[in-house]
């Protein structure tokens, strides 16, 4: 239970962070923007179903899982090339361990947690135009990109897809192998 604690702990932290930037961005663009006070939240309930033994929505079970495990995965060369080209910044490696932190729990639900195939499309619909998004708007959510090179870019775009495409697979392999 303490991991539902923390996750809205954070999510809340995160909001507070983040509410100074949502301003500057169009309302309808928020589920395309907001990542760290969204995902740790969903996490939050997709646990709370867990730990009372009740089924979970497979749509909110996707949503949770799969968009953290590749947040997580890029929060590893996100923020360690932002740092590579604006010098170190103690904020940025807690952003690290922050999204790792929510990530990992994506992972955990990736390989212990059956998701139908039907939310898994529609939840990698919603990356993928949410990631060429980014990458046709040199943004990660509201943090600008002008910062990186064309190829640290590109090989952001390239982990997160390969890391969607692996997590993907781990997920089709549960669904498949146990039925």
């Amino acid at each position: 239970m303490a991991i539902v604690y923390l996750d809205f702990v954070w999510s809340i932290l995160a909001l507070v962070y983040d509410i100074g930037k949502l301003g500057e961005i169009a309302w309808y663009l928020w589920p395309l923007v907001l990542i760290c006070p969204v995902f740790p939240l969903l996490l939050a309930f997709v646990f709370i179903k867990i730990i009372k033994n009740k089924p979970v929505n497979q749509f909110l079970l996707a949503f949770a899982a799969i968009p953290s495990a590749v947040f997580g995965i890029l929060s590893l060369f996100f923020y360690p090339m932002l740092m590579y080209n604006l010098g170190f910044d103690i904020l940025g490696a807690g952003q690290i361990l922050w999204v790792l932190f929510y990530g990992l729990q994506g992972w955990y639900l990736v390989f212990s947690q059956k998701i139908k195939p039907k939310a898994m499309v529609f939840v990698n619909l919603y990356l993928i135009v949410k990631l060429a998004l980014d990458y046709k708007f040199l943004s990660f959510g509201y943090l600008d990109l002008n910062i990186l090179s064309s190829t640290q870019l590109t090989w952001l775009f390239v982990v997160a897809l390969t890391g969607l495409a692996v997590i993907n697979l781990i997920a089709i392999s549960r669904s498949v192998t146990d039925r």
